[in-house]
């Protein structure tokens, strides 16, 4: 019972410390403030995290561990892209995308993608993204470059751009359409435009 209750508690935490770092920013979030909002004593989190800072990488590590999970169900991590021909580069490159959109729409938060917009700050934690470490991999192999090479991080961080950047501004977005959250017609549609430039990379490098 002791376990399940430390559970329940851990994920409280969170949840509602995922809510305040988005909304106040990691520097005007106290860890008292996480404590009362979450219904729970401050030594709870020094007790599971240690500190602030502990909690907000463990908030990022934990949406790592999710999104691993989700790409798991449809990708292989263990599959090397430079070991496949061209034609199923292209087909996983298409896949891998698909879900990392199925990911950012259907299963993350507006308060986790924002922490994951502030945690692109640090270097370690952004890179450590599945997707995104994986996305690497294939488009250097893709295009027979070195997964360091500028055009490769240059060209996956437009594709992640092209899918992210409507939740990120909803301004430009959902007000514009009256909307309050995303619809699964406009998820086709922003799966349509960033294959649109998928397939323009594609044919200026002749592999289409």
């Amino acid at each position: 019972m002791k376990k399940f209750d430390e559970q329940n508690s851990k994920e409280r935490i969170l949840k509602v410390a995922s809510k305040l770092f988005a909304q106040k920013g990691f520097a005007g979030t106290s860890v008292r403030e996480i404590s009362k909002a979450a219904g729970v004593n401050v030594a709870m989190i020094s007790y599971f995290w240690g500190g602030k800072k502990e909690l907000f990488h463990g908030i990022i590590n934990n949406t790592i561990e999710k999104q691993t999970r989700y790409a798991k169900s449809a990708l292989d991590f263990a599959i090397n892209p430079e070991d496949l021909s061209k034609e199923q580069q292209i087909e996983l490159m298409y896949r891998t995308v698909d879900k990392a959109i199925e990911f950012f729409y259907s299963d993350l938060s507006s308060e986790l993608l924002t922490i994951l917009t502030h945690g692109q700050k640090e270097k370690e934690i952004f890179g450590n993204l599945p997707l995104f470490k994986y996305g690497k991999k294939l488009v250097a192999a893709l295009f027979d470059l070195k997964e360091n090479d500028k055009e490769v991080i240059l060209t996956l961080v437009s594709i992640i751009t092209l899918i992210n950047a409507p939740r990120l501004m909803p301004n430009f977005s959902l007000q514009l359409m009256n909307q309050r959250t995303f619809h699964q017609e406009d998820v086709r549609i922003i799966r349509k435009n960033v294959r649109t430039y998928m397939e323009a990379l594609l044919r200026t490098h002749k592999l289409i």
